[in-house]
């Protein structure tokens, strides 16, 4: 063991202050746990003390990454923060290239009376192609490369021998190997029963032409189903006309990665429908006034089909307070026509076409939208497909993950006022090596404060248990920290360094039994700018330090 007093090779400083600061505590509590016992056999009856304990339980640091989620953060050239907040607003294409399920039904019956078969012997004509077309409405369909899809092909047997069933698919091939699979499906139990088998195959990676078997027709599957005896049996049997071999092929899950023909000329709609802004989460309460901002919509166009786009509405909404704030600009209600895409090579595996759509002070209520502190922005989106007809020649193309994509971008300098803006973050801390913590009377808390933050800060502080359950608040009522030192830049206030505050936080016994059983510190801050006339700017440096102290009182003997 080191020596106290002599410092430990190669360790920080602030380390071997904490070992020899721990090691003297353990002598403490062995001191005073050992001091009754001493003096017992001097005394009758066992005296007892109550001594102070200090020593820190939380600390933490609140910067703008703290105070705004799920933002990206970047510094102008003088320091100062702008935030950029982006969110894509999903569901544009995702009903434009569903292929739904569909099933095709092969049943053979010999035509009349009844027919000898011999082992081996055909059952069905062979090459006799059944051709089934999707009900696809407008949209017609010439070739698809399916990343996702199944058949499940339910077979059939009526006659007392084995079977032999054959299912082609001679549009699909992989790797230039046509679909053709058979199966053995066994001899009918009795004439009044039949034997069954279920088969499922893989699609993945299937090439489909959609044209059947003169390549002159659209959103077609061509299939060949073929029977024989199995050439295995030994004795001939006899058909009659009501024994039937049959498959059903159900084709199910279908999901294209590439698809090319004609889309159609259609309206869908996209909302209206809201998605999560988490910009503002840890906000609970207040109001934000911003001195600017750029608000901008874009859209990309991956598939190749023009369209017109219509965003009927925009706007935000703010649960907490029912309030729904609506975009007012020429754009909204307006049809843009945006051009098809063209192929590429690499990724993406087209060239899209971009629209940019920008709303600032100036030209809309965008700020109004923002200063909603929403955490829903809501949309209603019309898409009007080939709005000039069949132009391509059934050329159009799409590639899966790649449709029409809209993203809206928000990008504000961090220049504002705050009128009781509330935010709320948690600390977590542990009192598990404490012993004897029933035998704490009572304590007294200190917060130390430094802000630099151009702006005052209310704080309170709330004890909650592992079950996320608040037991107490140890400041009820917000404690003032003091605004940072300030000046004026540019009729903006703006920080010129730290202040300190001491808030001083006396807890009685039950105050202190629950802070004791406590696993976290829910900090309530809030903020104000009132004080100070205008907008501040924030800049990357500023920042909030807590540390929170306690003294404790305890209490030692019988």
């Amino acid at each position: 063991m080191q020596a106290p007093g002599k410092k430990i090779e190669n360790c920080p400083s602030k380390y071997y202050l904490r070992v020899e600061i721990t090691r003297l505590k353990k002598l403490l509590f062995i001191l005073l746990a050992a001091l009754p016992a001493l003096f017992s056999s001097c005394r009758k009856g066992s005296p007892s003390w109550e001594t102070g304990l200090l020593f820190p339980i939380a600390y933490g640091s609140i910067s703008i990454d703290n105070l705004i989620t799920d933002s990206l953060i970047t510094e102008g050239a003088d320091g100062s923060v702008r935030l950029v907040y982006s969110t894509k607003i999903a569901g544009l294409t995702d009903s434009l290239f569903e292929i739904p399920d569909t099933s095709i039904i092969n049943s053979y019956n010999i035509p009349f009376g009844s027919v000898i078969f011999n082992p081996g012997d055909w059952i069905t004509p062979t090459n006799n192609p059944t051709q089934t077309t999707y009900a696809l409405g407008n949209v017609e369909l010439v070739m698809g490369i399916l990343s996702e899809g199944i058949i499940t092909l339910q077979l059939k047997n009526d006659i007392r021998r084995r079977v032999i069933l054959n299912y082609e698919i001679p549009c699909a091939s992989i790797n230039g190997d046509p679909f053709d699979t058979s199966f053995v499906v066994n001899a009918a139990p009795d004439s009044l029963n039949a034997s069954y088998l279920t088969a499922v195959i893989d699609l993945s990676g299937y090439t489909f032409s959609f044209t059947g078997t003169n390549n002159n027709m659209v959103n077609t599957i061509t299939t060949i189903f073929s029977a024989r005896i199995d050439p295995t049996e030994t004795l001939p049997v006899t058909v009659y006309n009501t024994d039937s071999v049959a498959a059903i092929n159900t084709f199910g899950g279908i999901k294209p990665y590439y698809i090319r023909g004609y889309f159609g000329s259609e309206t869908t709609m996209a909302g209206p429908e809201e998605t999560g802004m988490s910009f503002f989460n840890r906000v609970q309460s207040g109001a934000i006034g911003l001195d600017s901002l750029t608000m901008n919509l874009r859209l990309t166009n991956y598939i190749g089909m023009d369209a017109r786009i219509t965003v009927n509405s925009l706007w935000s909404r703010n649960t907490r307070t029912g309030q729904s704030v609506y975009m007012n600009n020429s754009m909204i209600g307006a049809p843009i026509n945006v051009d098809r895409a063209t192929y590429a090579t690499g990724t993406p595996p087209s060239n899209p076409s971009v629209y940019n759509f920008s709303f600032n002070n100036a030209n809309s209520n965008a700020k109004a939208l923002v200063e909603n502190m929403p955490d829903k922005l809501g949309y209603a989106i019309s898409i009007l497909t080939n709005p000039l007809g069949n132009v391509s020649g059934n050329n159009d193309f799409f590639f899966a993950n790649y449709g029409i994509d809209a993203q809206l971008d928000v990008e504000l300098p961090l220049n504002f006022y705050a009128d009781q803006l509330v935010f709320e973050d948690t600390m977590e801390m542990s009192f598990a090596s404490v012993e004897n913590k029933e035998k704490i009377l009572r304590g007294h808390l200190t917060l130390l404060a430094s802000n630099s933050f151009p702006f005052t800060a209310g704080l309170q502080v709330f004890l909650m248990d592992a079950n996320n359950q608040v037991l107490d608040s140890i400041i009820p009522l917000p404690g003032i920290i003091n605004s940072g030192a300030t000046m004026s830049v540019n009729n903006y206030i703006v920080s010129a360094g730290f202040s300190n505050t001491q808030i001083h936080i006396p807890l009685n016994e039950s105050q202190t039994q629950a802070l004791l059983n406590s696993t976290r510190l829910i900090f309530r801050a809030t903020f104000d700018t009132n004080s100070a006339p205008g907008y501040v700017k924030i800049y990357s440096t500023n920042r909030l330090d807590l540390q929170l102290t306690a003294d404790f009182d305890y209490f030692i003997g019988d």
